[in-house]
């Protein structure tokens, strides 16, 4: 046998003998397994690739929670996971985002930085979006709710000195209310509506999508009224003792008024105190006054329609 084959069988015989000795030795195994999920996470962050890195990290911690490098890794691991979180935001990727959110949430499940970044992010790539997507609608209220819950406990963002308790828990009621109505406006989804106001009642970004979106919905009911009223016979409407019928009809069309007229007159006054745009102003005006002058027959004028308005003010 030549001196290269004798010195590459020697080679693979030690090889075999190697792999019989980790075999046989497990706790050898182990380390050496360990050694190979640092180095992956050594490799990665020296090349300054810190998403394969915090992949590397998150899987050694995973494998290894008390291994050698564990504490180690785990301190360098929560600043590079927001690292992470700010490169997927800046990709506006939300999928991404959700993903290295949720691995740092599954350890620190009350980060309200996180919780709000990513509730924050949805909001803006998704439910502000035109048209509107619900592609992560469950998510949206998931993290929207649990935010809530902290900010009412009184926990307020890392690093933020002039944080903003009611601006924060009306844009995240908002949230919850937007994916609420997402198949129907529901009472659930009304009172969300009119919690998030109530929090912020003169930002137009707020209360005005609010009482925009009731609007909506107490139009379409006191259209509905209005509808069922009038398909009475004209003489049952208007005989001197009306009917139970007539009166059922008429008492549902009067609250739908209300309704309306109550919403309508917070938007018209919320239009006049931040003078939003004159058009969208006589619009709801417009609705605001027919509804009015259901409800008041006899101020044709409508002229008691603006102490109305001031009175939302």
């Amino acid at each position: 046998m030549s001196l290269r084959k004798s010195l590459a069988a020697l080679a693979g015989l030690a090889v075999v003998v190697g792999l019989i000795a980790l075999s046989a030795n497990p706790v050898l195994a182990q380390e050496q397994d360990e050694a190979i999920a640092y180095h992956a996470w050594f490799a990665a962050n020296q090349a300054q690739d810190n998403a394969k890195a915090v992949e590397a990290a998150e899987a050694y911690l995973a494998q290894f929670p008390s291994g050698e490098y564990a504490e180690f890794l785990s301190k360098w691991l929560a600043p590079a996971q927001l690292s992470k979180l700010n490169d997927a935001i800046k990709a506006g990727d939300v999928d991404q985002m959700l993903g290295v959110g949720k691995a740092i949430l599954a350890s620190d499940p009350e980060n309200l930085n996180v919780l709000y970044a990513l509730a924050y992010q949805i909001r803006l790539k998704e439910l502000l979006a035109s048209p509107r997507s619900y592609a992560h609608a469950a998510e949206a209220t998931d993290l929207s709710n649990k935010a809530i819950s902290l900010v009412d406990s009184g926990k307020t963002l890392a690093g933020v000195e002039s944080f903003d308790k009611d601006a924060t828990l009306a844009w995240l009621y908002q949230n919850v209310a937007f994916v609420e109505s997402k198949d129907g406006m529901s009472d659930k989804a009304i009172g969300l509506y009119e919690k998030s106001t109530g929090y912020a009642p003169l930002d137009p970004q707020i209360a005005g999508r609010n009482l925009g979106a009731l609007i909506a919905v107490r139009q379409k009911a006191y259209t509905e009224a209005v509808n069922a009223y009038n398909a009475l016979p004209a003489e049952a409407r208007g005989a001197a003792e009306p009917s139970a019928e007539v009166t059922a009809a008429r008492d549902t069309l009067n609250a739908a008024a209300d309704d309306l007229i109550d919403v309508s007159a917070r938007f018209v006054a919320l239009a006049e105190v931040k003078n939003l745009p004159q058009a969208t102003r006589d619009r709801v005006y417009a609705v605001l006054e027919s509804a009015y002058k259901t409800r008041n027959p006899d101020d044709a004028e409508a002229a008691g329609l603006q102490a109305v308005i001031d009175s939302k003010k």
